[in-house]
């Protein structure tokens, strides 16, 4: 806008009643909230070489804009297809990005579904949606290494079809049952390890075995770490194949604490902590209990009073598009 219009239009500002302004207010807001989730796409993406998320190609040309976004087509023959920065990332297609910082509010406030389609104005079907979009690309990316002392324990969260119309294994529990803890079937397990310096890996197992806990255990476990345990056999043998001080504390015999330091009381606390705040979600489904453990993952291990942030959630978002390539 030209300098002599912007001036008639802040001078036409003392005109407008209460209700107008207030109005202005709002949509002044909402186009600066757009503006800066645009910024902080180019600022996620300034560092990245552009690059054909359909075949990886590097032979790109710009290709106009299409809300508010750069897009580009692809000059390979075989491709010759158009996209955007946010093509192929948990972001793509998602609209009304003026509302994308309110909702990573939502995600450090803990919110539950309907708490964040009150506060975003938006029907919770939407809310649902945006929640397991803008958490699939951090939560379920993980460390891929711990050291030194290592704690491992496994707890278990019941199987959920929360949101699913039909379950075809087994009858439904009404509303209110709690599942047989005794059965193994409506058990998820799920394993965390937790070192010293505040690294968390959580992994959601099909079955508590010996086979499927060493596959998890056996790219993360530095080979001159020291492993803490419950008195599980798992744990021995992955141990002993790996030649890995161990240290097991054996309930029955009522260990908790060997030599001071060796434990798994940091691990246990976690898995607490964990319990106690997937709780007000009132159950989730095990579909989506990856996501779950990654957020409080997230929100856990940070120190900053806001753990979450746009710019963080759509540079993991860029990175998980090259993993997934």
């Amino acid at each position: 806008m030209k300098t002599g219009n912007f001036t008639q239009v802040i001078n036409i500002l003392s005109e407008l009643t209460h209700h107008q302004l207030t109005l202005l207010k709002d949509k002044i807001d909402s186009k600066v909230n757009e503006s800066e989730a645009y910024r902080q796409i180019d600022q996620c993406k300034q560092n990245e070489s552009v690059a054909c998320p359909h075949c990886g190609s590097m032979s790109i040309g710009r290709w106009g804009m299409a809300s508010g976004l750069q897009r580009y087509k692809c000059k390979e023959d075989e491709c010759g297809k158009t996209f955007n920065a946010l093509t192929k990332t948990p972001f793509a297609r998602l609209r009304k990005k003026h509302l994308w910082e309110a909702q990573v509010d939502c995600l450090n406030e803990s919110m539950t579904v309907r708490q964040a389609a009150k506060r975003l104005g938006v029907n919770k079907t939407t809310a649902f949606r945006w929640r397991h979009r803008f958490l699939k690309a951090s939560a379920t990316t993980q460390m891929t290494e711990v050291s030194g002392i290592v704690e491992v324990d496994e707890m278990f969260f019941a199987e959920s079809f929360k949101g699913k119309k039909t379950i075809e294994h087994r009858e439904p529990r009404k509303r209110g049952q709690q599942a047989d803890k005794r059965k193994k079937e409506d058990q998820i397990p799920v394993l965390i390890i937790k070192d010293r310096s505040g690294g968390i890996v959580d992994a959601v197992l099909k079955r508590n075995s010996k086979k499927e806990i060493s596959e998890v255990l056996q790219p993360l476990v530095t080979s001159d770490s020291i492993l803490c345990s419950d008195g599980a056999n798992a744990y021995k043998s992955f141990a002993k194949e790996n030649d890995l001080t161990h240290y097991r504390m054996i309930a029955s015999k009522n260990q908790r604490v060997i030599g001071k330091q060796f434990h798994i009381q940091n691990v246990n606390n976690y898995m607490m902590r964990l319990r106690k705040w997937i709780g007000r979600f009132y159950g989730v489904a095990t579909k989506y209990l990856p996501h779950y453990l990654g957020w409080n993952r997230l929100m856990d291990t940070s120190k900053d009073e806001t753990p979450l942030t746009l710019n963080s959630l759509l540079c993991d978002g860029f990175y998980w598009k090259s993993l997934e390539e």
